[in-house]
């Protein structure tokens, strides 16, 4: 007896602390403003599971009119079994959930500790795993996408994805880390280096597209999302070997940027600090005064950013984090 008495109050302890580590409620957003959330980049430890279970109950029960995840929903392994897993707890939130790859889930599968896979092998069981229906999100309550694969210079990108709210147009494009999957490995072929190009050039054309659809629809904003820190202070060059894995892609925005009168969002994950800042500037080094650029949490900080939008005001009225903080 004794002893259930004191590992109830264990039980009772745990979630005390549990409790106490989810952020309050938020402050509903103004009714001419809508919220979305976003996350992404974990969990990637076993120990880091009861904060994502306390992510996705804090999504749940806040205001959020969708949820986006910016890729790299797990660490290893990149199996079918991990991504139908995955699928199933993004698939048990009552609300829309709209998904864009990380590195993680393919193009770093080629490692030993995440299974030893074929980088091309892995993309495609992910498409199939969650994009059966690229026509519609993920959620329990899906809304419909507008689908790069509807297009017929590239139906083998049902991943990219588009849709409005408010006026405002929000698209994904399926741009990762570890160099947009331009490393060097053992195995590696002609067919990933060409994987690359076409994937870069969808994107540069999905890009496109979106400012296109956003002026001829007289959008107020325009949201553009993907996994890759595509280091737009160094003008898309990234890491030690100097390599510019991103460069047409930072091009491209640089150039939709300057030619849109209004507030543009840029959302992305990978190097796994949150912030929102204006790091991008033209060839003179002028910042581009109405581009922002939001950064996710990412494994070990477990956590969401709430935005809201001010659909009157033609605004992103606020960029709340939501940290998971503990170790449970």
């Amino acid at each position: 007896m004794a002893s259930g008495v004191g590992w109830g109050r264990l039980a009772a302890s745990v979630f005390g602390v549990a409790a106490a580590c989810t952020p309050p409620a938020a402050e509903p957003p103004p009714s001419s403003a809508f919220a979305f959330g976003v996350y992404g980049d974990g969990p990637y430890f076993f120990w880091e599971n009861g904060r994502h279970r306390r992510l996705l109950a804090d999504v749940a029960a806040s205001d959020v009119d969708w949820l986006v995840h910016i890729g790299d929903l797990l660490w290893t392994p990149c199996s079918d079994d991990a991504f139908r897993e995955r699928r199933a707890l993004l698939d048990a939130l009552e609300l829309p959930v709209i998904y864009t790859p990380g590195d993680n889930e393919w193009t770093d599968c080629h490692e030993e500790a995440s299974g030893g896979h074929d980088t091309l092998e892995r993309l495609a069981a992910l498409r199939r795993v969650f994009f059966d229906d690229p026509h519609t999100s993920l959620g329990g309550h899906p809304m419909p996408l507008l689908s790069q694969a509807a297009t017929p210079d590239y139906p083998d990108f049902p991943e990219n994805a588009r849709w409005s709210r408010g006026g405002f147009v929000f698209a994904t494009v399926h741009i990762v880390g570890s160099a947009n999957g331009t490393l060097v490995f053992e195995g590696r072929t002609a067919a990933h280096d060409a994987e690359v190009l076409r994937r870069m050039e969808a994107a540069v054309a999905w890009l496109d597209a979106t400012f296109a659809a956003a002026r001829a629809d007289s959008a107020t904003g325009v949201v553009i999302i993907a996994h890759g820190n595509v280091a737009l202070e160094t003008g898309g060059a990234w890491g030690e070997w100097g390599s510019e894995p991103y460069e047409p892609f930072v091009t491209a925005l640089e150039k939709q940027v300057a030619g849109f009168p209004g507030p543009i969002l840029f959302i992305h994950g990978d190097s796994h600090e949150q912030r929102a800042d204006q790091p991008l500037r033209d060839s003179a080094g002028v910042v581009h005064a109405n581009f922002t650029r939001l950064e996710t949490f990412g494994s070990p900080d477990i956590g969401w950013v709430r935005v809201v939008v001010d659909t009157v005001g033609g605004r992103f009225l606020e960029f709340e984090p939501r940290l998971m903080r503990g170790w449970f």
